[in-house]
């Protein structure tokens, strides 16, 4: 009887249970989506076909190469494509008589973490992307909008999950808010230039990049791939986002070891950086010993976007072997613009006797790590770029023109604009306003580098003589009645 007075009180008991059994069973089942396995996979046939693109000169190679630093580094990112945009050169024979500037020559664009998301929409949609990125991303609370779905009851359940984590969410928001569904093969079929996008392998610390030929190893199918999700792997800032993880199918399909790892193997020294490369690389050859790949934030390894290429092209024997490989042996110009935005925040407590905190030193010890391997990958990109042509001119070669263009607020001669630069945070959550001044500034900051007056005079173009003029449209956040505030800055001839 007392019994039955329970159940009378309690008469909803039944369906909570059922309904905590059912959240559960919606934890443990949540899952990331699996990239799929191929059999047949080409390693450089996609790229060589856009990279045979004859809308381009066929003597230059224009790369460029966007950092990682939230929406800060895609706008300054932005900026610079705007920039390229409105540098007039002369158009290859098949295009003549057509208005042809620097950005229709870019053949690659890497991208890491922040620079990832303009490089990929850029990818998929071309000068289109004048139109509608800034309203779509780098005006938007993108991190508002990732805390909230973070805030969701429903996300909570899932992200109990052992198979889900804070990056499976994120790169559903990206892809809902940007890429539409998207994949990797959706970007190699389109025109223009190869897209890579970069990311961490977190084991071996060395940088993975979303391309066939990485693909390749994994026997997964490159072209099946959401963008949403590369972009993820590449933005995983550690701690706050989780890796994102992919399935090794290696030993499943026909693919070979590339030629250079087996060299560089077949010569073990441990201060060659080709068997360092060719050691980690192989470990994605076997699916067993390794049967999943997980991947975090780009930056940490490679946070300028151009490390990893560079050494690839060293691994694989240098610049010549690499361009005949992709069918671009007749290049007589390299062009690479490293797009860095870096920061040097200024830490209040040197002023103070007082002794920082634990995260006020780890915020520092990562910026310190990452802004002195920057500096090491520049230093490193000029001395191998002094060492390929004095082989070429030691071997009686026509040596290639190397021009390094480096985009970073350091050049800024006034301290107090370095310093408003460098106070803009990496998130991903900018003020219109001061994503405005990240456009203005990237123009400023490319036109005035030494290396890229000469690699425009050298090719017969001319950049802007009027004013450029920066700002909202219509409609965009941040116009008023009185209609947008612009920046306006000069442009040398």
């Amino acid at each position: 009887m007392q019994h039955a007075s329970r159940n009378r009180r309690n008469p909803h008991w039944p369906v909570a249970l059922v309904f905590l059994a059912g959240l559960f069973l919606s934890a443990c089942t949540a899952q990331y989506p699996l990239n799929p396995g191929v059999e047949k996979i080409d390693r450089l046939e996609p790229y060589r076909v856009k990279l045979a693109d004859r809308s381009r000169s066929r003597d230059t190679l224009l790369i460029l190469a966007f950092s990682g630093g939230g929406t800060r580094a895609a706008a300054l990112s932005y900026g610079i494509l705007e920039a390229l945009d409105l540098v007039e050169v002369p158009a290859p024979p098949e295009n003549k008589g057509k208005r042809h500037t620097l950005l229709d020559e870019v053949d690659l664009i890497s991208g890491v973490s922040g620079g990832s998301f303009t490089a990929s929409y850029y990818g998929l949609r071309g000068r289109e992307i004048f139109n509608d990125f800034r309203s779509e991303f780098l005006y938007d609370d993108f991190q508002g909008s990732l805390l909230w779905g973070l805030a969701n009851p429903v996300n909570w359940v899932r992200l109990w999950s052992p198979r889900f984590g804070r990056s499976d969410l994120a790169q559903e928001y990206y892809d809902s808010r940007l890429f539409k569904g998207a994949t990797l093969g959706d970007i190699a079929k389109k025109p223009g230039p190869v897209i890579v996008v970069l990311a961490t392998e977190a084991i071996e610390g060395i940088s993975f990049a979303f391309t066939p030929s990485q693909f390749a190893l994994l026997c997964s199918d490159f072209d099946r791939f959401p963008v949403s999700r590369a972009v993820a792997a590449s933005a995983a800032f550690p701690g706050a986002l989780s890796p994102i993880v992919l399935k090794n199918y290696a030993g499943q399909c026909d693919i070979q070891t590339p030629p250079w790892i087996e060299k560089a193997l077949a010569s073990p020294d441990l201060a060659s950086r080709a068997y360092y490369n060719a050691l980690r690389m192989k470990t994605y050859l076997d699916g067993r010993r390794k049967p999943y790949v997980h991947l975090i934030d780009g930056g940490v390894s490679d946070n300028l976007g151009i490390r990893g290429i560079l050494e690839s092209l060293i691994s694989r024997g240098g610049i010549h072997e690499s361009l005949r490989e992709l069918g671009l042996q007749n290049t007589r110009r390299v062009a690479i613009v490293i797009v860095d935005a870096k920061t040097r925040e200024k830490a209040r407590w040197q002023l103070l006797d007082e002794i920082p905190g634990i995260g006020a030193i780890l915020g520092a010890s990562s910026t310190i790590m990452i802004n002195k391997y920057n500096f090491e990958t520049i230093e490193l990109l000029h001395h191998v770029a002094r060492d390929w042509t004095r082989d070429d001119e030691i071997h009686g070669q026509q040596p290639i023109d190397f021009y390094i263009v480096h985009v970073a607020f350091d050049a800024l001669p006034d301290a107090t604009e370095r310093d408003y630069f460098n106070s803009i945070p990496t998130s991903l959550s900018l003020e219109p306003d001061q994503v405005d001044k990240l456009r203005e500034v990237a123009s400023r900051l490319l036109y005035g580098n030494r290396d890229f007056q000469r690699f425009v005079k050298d090719l017969e173009g001319r950049m802007p003589t009027k004013p450029a003029r920066i700002g909202r449209s219509a409609g965009e956040p941040g116009e008023g009645a009185a209609g947008p505030e612009f920046a306006v800055h000069e442009i040398a001839p």
